[in-house]
């Protein structure tokens, strides 16, 4: 069985991912690609020599395809998923899945009423350094977790965008959000599934550094975020993500009763545990994929895999639902100087 896949933006993380990973994929196949800009779709549909098309509404409703992933704004995602999900597909949406959580629930609901898979494209998971990190947790040999800290920032989506510094990610009546749902959603998600955990609190301090739009006028979404996170099991811990790091940093360190777990701190070693000051362990598991160096992800294979052995997705639409609770606790609390409580799932 061949899944073809219809794929909805041509910017440029569907370039460097999504394309190249559908076909390389053996059990996939790219029919058609979409993006309301037409020269960009015509040019990916050439290249992949399959469907152009600029309106996604088209796309969702071609019969001769199976699945689609949507990878288009923000504020877009949740009404083209359920076009597609009713449209009888199974659909990869790009995080933050919606930019509320009712329409995350609606995208949900679509998915069980049309009998379809949702799944999230939070490609963090996957990274052979993050799944042996969650392995050794759940081992017990760091013992209780106690704190956590996880970086997640670059020079800015001016580097990445394929808009440059006119990026949608920098508007924010198209993205919601600023470094929250771009990158600080990867780390929240990512955390809470290493530890096999959820959130109670959210403490936040977001800010517009030093971002500017060509007017000179800083952007309207942050683009520095601090997050403090307490845990159901009582782990405390920070996430901090930013738009203004010269030189990428996407560390995270998890400190146990019996050690300290570090990913992606040292450059050769993506995971160290260090269980004390003379015993530590060091896997070399493959490198990282960053805005400057691309590697496979393997999210389009975890998406098209369950499909074709007609088995669950593992990445569910459950699963962006809670990374988008905390992400908009965080939110929350910024505005409102408070505490926010968060009860997943809910």
């Amino acid at each position: 069985m061949t899944l073809r896949i219809g794929i909805i933006g041509a910017g440029k993380v569907v370039r460097v991912r999504h394309l190249p990973e559908t076909k390389m994929n053996p059990h996939a196949e790219v029919g058609a690609v979409c993006d309301i800009v037409k020269s960009r779709a015509e040019e990916m549909a050439q290249e992949y020599d399959c469907q152009a098309y600029t309106d996604y509404h088209e796309l969702v409703r071609d019969p001769h395809l199976d699945a689609v992933i949507v990878a288009a704004t923000n504020n877009t995602h949740a009404e083209m998923t359920i076009a597609a999900l009713e449209a009888g597909k199974h659909v990869m949406c790009e995080k933050p899945m919606a930019t509320s959580l009712e329409d995350a629930q609606k995208m949900i609901d679509a998915a069980e009423k049309a009998g379809k898979q949702l799944m999230i494209a939070h490609n963090q998971r996957l990274e052979p350094a993050n799944r042996k990190a969650k392995e050794i947790i759940q081992s017990g040999k760091l013992g209780k977790v106690l704190t956590f800290s996880s970086v997640f920032g670059h020079p800015g989506s001016e580097d990445w965008a394929i808009d440059g510094i006119k990026t949608w990610f920098y508007k924010k009546d198209i993205s919601g959000m600023g470094v929250l749902g771009d990158l600080a959603i990867h780390k929240l998600d990512l955390v809470r599934w290493i530890l096999e955990d959820d959130y109670t609190e959210a403490v936040a301090m977001l800010d517009t550094l030093n971002k500017r739009y060509l007017s000179g006028d800083l952007i309207d979404v942050e683009d520095n975020a601090l997050c403090i996170l307490r845990t159901t099991k009582g782990a405390m811990g920070t996430i901090t993500t930013s738009w203004s790091y010269k030189k990428e940093n996407n560390s995270t360190v998890i400190y146990g009763e019996n050690g300290v777990l570090e990913l992606y701190v040292d450059p050769d070693f993506p995971l160290v545990v260090h269980y004390d000051f003379q015993n530590a362990e060091f896997h070399k598991l493959g490198k990282k994929s960053t805005n400057v160096e691309q590697v496979k992800t393997g999210i389009v294979d975890a998406f098209v895999e369950p499909i074709i052995q007609n088995k669950p997705v593992p990445i569910p639409g459950i699963e962006g639902y809670k990374a988008l609770q905390a992400v908009l606790a965080c939110q929350h609390s910024a505005e409102s100087g408070t505490v926010e409580k968060i009860k997943m799932g809910d």
